[in-house]
C-alpha cells in the first residue's frame, strides 16, 4: 500500500508527484456539468471505489444544483438587466455561491479522505470544468521515478 500522509501540507512538502488521473465529463445526458463515475484503475490500490464514486456523485449533484433554473435565477437575471449588470458588483449569484460550496467540499474531501491516501483532487473550475484532476503522490524516499499522466477513457457523446 502507498505511504499514508496526514494532511495537505505534509503531502505537498514531503511527497513527489507520481501521476495524474483525469475523470472526464459525461455528456450522455447533454451539456450539463456532470462527470463520469467510472472508477479509474490507477486508483485501485489507493482508495475504495465507493469513496471515489460518492465524491463524484456529490460533485455532480452540486453542479446540478448550480445549474438549476428557478425563481432566484430568474430574479437575478431581471435585476442584472435592470441595473446594466452593475448589481453583480454588489452581490454574489446563486451559481457563484454553489461554486464556493463545491470548493469547500473538495477541500474537505482532500483533508479527510484523499490526502491521507497520497491523492489530491483539483477543483474542476481550475481545469475549465472539463475534468476532475486527481494527483497521485509518492513518498520522496520511495523509489518511483515514473512521472506521466493518464486519463480515464470513456466514450461519451458530445
Amino acid at each position: 500500500m502507498a505511504t499514508e500522509f496526514h494532511n495537505l501540507q505534509e503531502l505537498r512538502h514531503s511527497a513527489s508527484l507520481a501521476n495524474k488521473v483525469f475523470v472526464q465529463r459525461d455528456y450522455s445526458e447533454g451539456t450539463t456539468c456532470k462527470f463520469q463515475t467510472k472508477f479509474p484503475s490507477e486508483l485501485e490500490s489507493r482508495i475504495e471505489r465507493t469513496l471515489f464514486e460518492d465524491t463524484v456523485k456529490t460533485l455532480n449533484n452540486y453542479y446540478a444544483e448550480a445549474e438549476k433554473i428557478g425563481g432566484q435565477s430568474y430574479l437575478e437575471g431581471c435585476l442584472a438587466c435592470a441595473t446594466a449588470y452593475v448589481i453583480f458588483l454588489c452581490m454574489e449569484t446563486r451559481y457563484e455561491k454553489v461554486l464556493k460550496k463545491i470548493g469547500r467540499y473538495i477541500q474537505e474531501q482532500n483533508e479527510k479522505i484523499y490526502a491521507p491516501r497520497g491523492l489530491l483532487l483539483t477543483d474542476p473550475i481550475e481545469r475549465g470544468m472539463r475534468v476532475i484532476e486527481i494527483s497521485i503522490y509518492e513518498d520522496r524516499g520511495s523509489s518511483g521515478s515514473s512521472s506521466g499522466s493518464s486519463s480515464t477513457s470513456g466514450s461519451s457523446a458530445r
